[in-house]
């Protein structure tokens, strides 16, 4: 017997492979499929003004921060280091792939996934949360944070979505979200060398702003 079609199913196609195949070298398997289902995802959350979002979430006094960068630039650090320090008060929403929502009151929500990476950090069990900021990182020889204006943080928060940019109404859902972003929380930038010093900038830098 058959199985029914899944209304709404979201799926890997052939397409797909070929593209990351020629741009990237990866091969078509199952590793790949779920490299590419949180795009193929978020191209169909979009119409509900959700995106898979690139960075780890935690939730810290009842609102949740996102710290984002490229991988590999210490993310997964940042995090051991705040759990270090202020573990107590803190949730780990999810350690790589979260879903961010802009709701009709024109506040950003985050919202635990099934993509938490290699850690496996992440609790499905979390609400929604109000975002409080985001945190860019980058790598350096010495410890500093700045709050970064919104044109400059654009391009940057606008990189972290994950999704297949094919179709044009959805980059527009995208800018809305991100507008939303830049227009209700604070987004810093850390230049960072990976220590207790620098998960300390970050928890004051936020804590001036609340």
């Amino acid at each position: 017997m058959e199985e029914a079609a899944v209304e709404n199913a979201i799926s890997v196609k052939e397409y797909d492979f070929n593209v990351w195949e020629t741009k990237w070298g990866y091969k078509a398997c199952a590793p790949t499929e779920m490299a590419i289902l949180p795009y193929r995802t978020s191209d169909y959350l979009l119409n509900f003004s959700r995106c898979v979002y690139h960075a780890v979430a935690f939730l810290y006094k009842n609102k949740a921060y996102l710290i984002t960068a490229q991988s590999g630039t210490g993310k997964s650090t940042q995090l051991k280091n705040w759990m270090q320090l202020y573990g107590d008060e803190t949730k780990i929403i999810n350690g790589d792939k979260p879903v961010i929502e802009k709701t009709n009151e024109n506040t950003i929500l985050v919202h635990p996934s099934p993509w938490k990476g290699k850690e496996g950090w992440g609790d499905d069990s979390l609400p929604p949360t109000p975002l409080g900021g985001v945190i860019f990182l980058s790598q350096a020889k010495e410890n500093k944070i700045e709050r970064m204006q919104n044109w400059k943080a654009a391009i940057p928060l606008l990189s972290r979505f994950l999704f297949t940019v094919e179709s044009e109404e959805n980059v527009r859902q995208a800018c809305a979200i991100e507008s939303c972003m830049l227009e209700s929380v604070p987004v810093f930038h850390l230049h960072n060398i990976g220590d207790l010093a620098s998960t300390q900038m970050i928890h004051d830098a936020l804590t001036e702003v609340e």
